[in-house]
C-alpha cells in the first residue's frame, strides 16, 4: 500500500514538471511513453531463461562436462610445513 502512495506522489510531482511543456512536447512524450510501454513486453520464455543463466547448446551434457573438466588448470603449489 505504501508503494502505491509513493507512486502517486511521484506521478503528481512529474505532472507538475510536465505542465510547463509545450503541447508538441507533451504529444512527443506521450508517443515515446507508448512506444516504450509496448516494447517492454518480454515473452514469458525469455523472462524465465534470464533467471538462471541458461544457455542453448546442441552438445550433449556428457561432452560439455568433459570439456569443462579438460579445460581446468590448477596452478597452485602446495607448500609443506
Amino acid at each position: 500500500m505504501e508503494t502505491v502512495m509513493k507512486n502517486e506522489v511521484f506521478l503528481e510531482n512529474y505532472l507538475g514538471l510536465l505542465s510547463s511543456l509545450s503541447r508538441e512536447s507533451k504529444i512527443k512524450l506521450v508517443e515515446n511513453l507508448n512506444f516504450k510501454i509496448n516494447n517492454d513486453i518480454i515473452p514469458e520464455i525469455d523472462w524465465i531463461d534470464k533467471l538462471y543463466g541458461s544457455f542453448v547448446s546442441d552438445k550433449p551434457a556428457e561432452l560439455l562436462i568433459s570439456e569443462i573438466r579438460a579445460a581446468r588448470r590448477f596452478n597452485r603449489e602446495m607448500k609443506g610445513f
